[in-house]
């Protein structure tokens, strides 16, 4: 008999949120008992979805098995029956039972209906609707979920998933409360969240903000101090991104104070007047300081691109330590790049040999004479020399004077052999730092423009590349109209089309930064200056390798390796590492300026192309070692120039991880210039290092901008490519419904186009979107049909990856021993076909199966080993997923050390992929550790 009839009445309603109760017509329906109590709960916690014998035996029994007894649970099913009657039915099903509830008559499915729809109207920005349904959310909730029920494993399994779905529902009015300006109303509530919560750092963010914006800033940062207190003591964490920049912004409200430093006095003789308004450079100053204090002949070598402040510096410098060289200072412009040549050495001995009274017509004629003169007149004395401008070694080395003195050599070049022979130390000088950049602005255009609007003082030198003579030029340009506001300055600044010509005082050369620019350039011989002028060409790339320039210019390996090398040794890139060469946003500007201005559209064309060839043949050699069995003959190789290859997966994996932020610019710049076939074939290629990483805000611009291009091109297979990789991006995300509508597009358009395995692979990627979701058959149907499909089509590692997922699928419906076959199955497939391309994923479905047949310690076994196969296999997020399944599964063995040391590791390995996912962890955490502390 399936269920008993009882006496027809009012229609029921069931609680869970609170203490577990039915009630009919507003009076308590009794239930019949502790055990009853339990079996309803576990139903109603699963209304409307199928609950195993195994999940209730263990809620009533919980780890004791000599004590279940499926006699005794199907007493306890038919006492609920009978107290429910005709108004809830429960349904025998296959190794388990179904309560049926409207969700309406659930306090648990009002409350995520109403949270649901607050977090729709949110999105739609309609935040007071969104308010209204979380709080109608939230009053469901009459106190502790399940309080009555005595299972310590019911308790465990499930309360803390409700309390974690309460929290963030009252996380997220917070939100809304937050957006619509309701911060008073919010402080009193998130106060006491915090404190129930004191290692939760949403709410802790949240009650940072809410307090900033009622004027109480010293609380708000009183809260950041106590919780980065409390993560560090307890959790041995920093504070995650978003609280720190939380804690910015209640910052940035802050009215400090800073004295700008100024310049030393100035000093008479020949050294140029000291920068008044000279700012930062500690780190190059300390250097040079160590050096005149260690050595009895120091000489500094300040080398940097032009712009960026050598000359001021030296200057500088030489003021600060002048009165050390009582024998005199000397200054030269040794004319090493700019115009009428460099000054030869013999003129240079002359200038300071006169300096140092030494006659006309006593003079030497030859260049070694002046030379040993030089040095006989200042081996006695000591002096200062700054030479300027330096070219070359060869230039300097005549001029360097006798023991006791010191010598600034300023220079475009890597004066290496400097370093090597005569033991310079080398102070290369870069970009000025943020702050010190925004200084030198305001000692421009006055503290009171950069004071009114920071951030645009921000940007106003990032525009100028924190470059100091750009941002000299740019700032005289601003202060010209004191009246317009440095935002409104910077948005002039953006629409300009040819940016270089707002660095122009039309005051000549010096201030003129193309031409600045133009004296290093002109310097070069006419393969450097050509391959600079191609590299200009990728706007969108982030730095550059030998390999790319080569193919970008079209010569070979060891020429690009040369050219970069003397491009670098010139200043004109950088070599932030080795072997990877980068531009100044503005030296970028200049090449693109001179490439415009040179090359033929034809030029230009070939060399992009040639790029993308290389790019994309490269990434399609690194895809086939991290994921062989996709279909890559749906890619030619194009050989137009020689591309990367790789010995391994690991080697591949290296590659990929350096150059997947230029492979996407790439991808970028082919949709700019209408390569719309490469784009979309590009980030396609890009899903195999992107479905190992998971950079998911990456891999979504990515592959956004590639369906453009497939759209763009009317290329259905590519459509159907591009779709099923936003489909994937979407289930790594946890986002399962759009998930599931982007894939049913890509089976609609493989049913359209006839392919056949494509329409297998779309069956496969919509079993494992459905596994998650409140409709896990459809998970079991789209497998069933990737199966069949694979077998029909001779597709073996897609069988296998098919057999794999419904084994996930059956075990999450609790049918484990189905699992445990099925993991058996794709095994033999991978064996069969000689490939084993999914083993991590394999022995983690095999401990997950294991783990509910009750054979926890192979179960945990298997796991582990999936996360030390994951782990080695650079799969970041799929280890860090796997851990934190790993603490919940020790939390629900009542191991809470294991739990929180598990966690704990996800939540680092999570970070360092940078998936979302890592939020939910520290939640989990801070969960654990707050059910420890004692309530206040």
């Amino acid at each position: 008999m399936d269920h008993m009839v009882a006496n027809p009445g009012p229609a029921l309603e069931f609680g869970v949120l609170g203490p577990v109760e039915v009630r009919a017509g507003g009076a308590p329906v009794p239930v019949g008992g502790s055990k009853p109590l339990i079996v309803l709960a576990g139903l109603l916690l699963r209304a409307n979805r199928v609950v195993t014998v195994e999940e209730l035996s263990w809620w009533l029994w919980d780890s004791d098995e000599t004590r279940w007894s499926k006699g005794a649970l199907q007493t306890y099913v038919l006492r609920v029956r009978r107290a429910l009657g005709d108004h809830a039915r429960i349904r025998t099903e296959h190794g388990g039972y179904v309560l049926e509830v409207a969700p309406e008559a659930l306090d648990l499915g009002r409350f995520r209906a109403n949270a649901e729809r607050g977090r729709q109207a949110a999105e739609r920005g309609e935040l007071r609707e969104a308010a209204v349904a979380f709080t109608d959310a939230l009053v469901q909730w009459r106190g502790p979920a399940l309080s009555n029920v005595d299972s310590d494993a019911l308790v465990r399994d499930e309360v803390s998933q409700l309390d974690d779905e309460r929290l963030g529902v009252r996380e997220q009015w917070a939100e809304v409360m937050l957006g619509l300006g309701e911060h008073h109303a919010v402080v009193p509530q998130l106060i006491a969240l915090a404190r129930e919560n004191p290692l939760r750092e949403r709410l802790h963010e949240q009650l940072m903000l809410a307090l900033h914006r009622s004027g109480r800033q010293s609380d708000a940062l009183a809260v950041y101090r106590s919780i980065s207190a409390a993560l560090t003591e307890e959790l041995g964490l920093d504070p995650g991104p978003s609280l720190r920049r939380a804690h910015q912004a209640v910052l940035a409200g802050e009215h400090g104070t800073y004295t700008r430093q100024r310049g030393e006095t100035l000093v008479p003789r020949q050294l140029p007047g000291d920068f008044a308004g000279f700012i930062g450079r500690h780190q190059a100053l300390s250097r040079l300081r160590e050096l005149v204090r260690a050595e009895s002949a120091p000489i500094a070598s300040i080398e940097g691109m032009g712009g960026v402040g050598k000359t001021t510096l030296a200057v500088h410098f030489a003021h600060e330590v002048a009165e050390r060289y009582p024998g005199g200072q000397l200054y030269t412009d040794l004319r090493g790049y700019g115009p009428g040549g460099p000054l030869e050495p013999q003129a240079a001995l002359e200038m300071m040999l006169t300096a140092m009274g030494v006659p006309a017509d006593e003079m030497p004629a030859g260049l070694a004479q002046r030379s040993a003169l030089w040095r006989t007149h200042t081996a006695s004395r000591r002096v200062l020399v700054v030479l300027d401008n330096a070219g070359s070694t060869e230039q300097v080395r005549p001029l360097l004077p006798g023991p006791g003195s010191l010598v600034l050599v300023t220079s475009r070049s890597r004066l290496r052999s400097m370093a090597a022979v005569h033991g310079a130390r080398r102070i290369p000088l870069d970009e000025l730092p943020v702050t010190d950049a925004v200084e030198l602005l305001a000692g421009i255009v006055g503290q009171d423009a950069v004071r009114a609007d920071p951030i645009a003082a921000r940007e106003f030198a990032a525009r100028c590349g924190r470059l100091p003579l750009a941002i000299r030029i740019l700032a005289v340009r601003a202060s010209q109209f004191p009246e317009v506001p440095l935002a409104e300055f910077v948005a002039d600044f953006d629409r300009e089309q040819d940016k270089l010509d707002s660095f122009d005082l039309n005051d000549g050369d010096e201030t003129d930064l193309r031409a600045v620019f133009a004296r290093s350039y002109h310097a070069l011989d006419e393969s450097c200056a050509r391959l600079l002028r191609l590299l200009g060409l990728p706007e969108e790339a982030r730095d550059f390798t030998a390999a790319s320039a080569a193919a970008l210019a079209g010569v070979g390996l060891r020429e690009a390796r040369m050219s970069l090398d003397r491009l670098a040794s010139a200043h004109l890139i950088a070599e932030p590492r080795p072997g990877r060469y980068q531009f100044h946003d503005l030296i970028r500007e200049f090449a693109a300026d001179l490439c415009r201005r040179t090359e033929t559209e034809d030029t230009r064309t070939a060399a992009l192309h040639r790029l993308l060839s290389w790019a994309l043949d490269s990434t399609r050699a690194a895809a086939v070692n991290l994921r062989p069995g996709r279909r890559y003959d749906l890619i030619p190789v194009r050989e137009l120039v020689p591309y990367e290859t790789f010995p391994d997966r690991a080697a591949a994996l290296t590659w990929q991880d350096a150059e997947v932020g230029n492979l996407a610019a790439l991808v970028r710049l082919a949709n700019r210039i209408g390569a719309h076939d490469q784009a979309w074939q590009l980030a396609w290629l890009l899903q195999s290092y992107f479905v190992v990483r998971t950079p998911l805000h990456a891999w979504k611009a990515v592959f956004d901008i590639a369906l453009s291009s497939a759209v763009a091109c009317g290329d259905r297979r590519g459509q159907a490519g591009i779709l099923s990789g936003l489909g994937v991006l979407h289930g790594v995300a946890r986002e399962e419904p759009e998930a599931i509508r982007y894939l049913l597009q890509v089976l609609a358009i493989q049913r359209e186009i006839g392919d056949r395995e494509g329409e297998a692979r779309v069956q496969y990627n919509l079993s494992m979107a459905y596994q998650n979701t409140e409709e896990p058959h459809r998970s079991l149907e789209h497998g069933e049909e990737a199966i069949r499909l694979a077998r029909e089509l001779g597709v073996g590692s897609l069988e296998a990856n098919s057999l794999q997922a419904m084994a996930d699928t059956s075990t999450y419906l609790g049918r484990h021993a189905t699992a445990l076959a099925l993991v058996d199955a794709a095994l033999d497939v991978w064996q069969r076909i000689n490939e084993a391309d999914s083993q991590p994923f394999l022995v983690h479905s095999r401990g997950r199966a294991l783990l509910g047949l009750g054979r926890t310690d192979e179960g945990i076994a298997c796991v582990r080993q999936s996360i030390d196969m994951f782990t080695s296999r650079g799969e970041l997020y799929e280890a860090g997923d796997v851990l934190a399944q790993l603490g919940t599964i020790y939390l629900h063995l009542g191991d809470r050390e294991e739990a929180r040391a598990h966690w704990l590791r996800a939540v680092h390995v999570l970070t360092e992929s940078g998936h979302p996912f890592a939020e939910d962890v520290r939640a989990k955490l801070a969960g654990l550790v707050g059910t420890d502390m004692p309530t206040r």
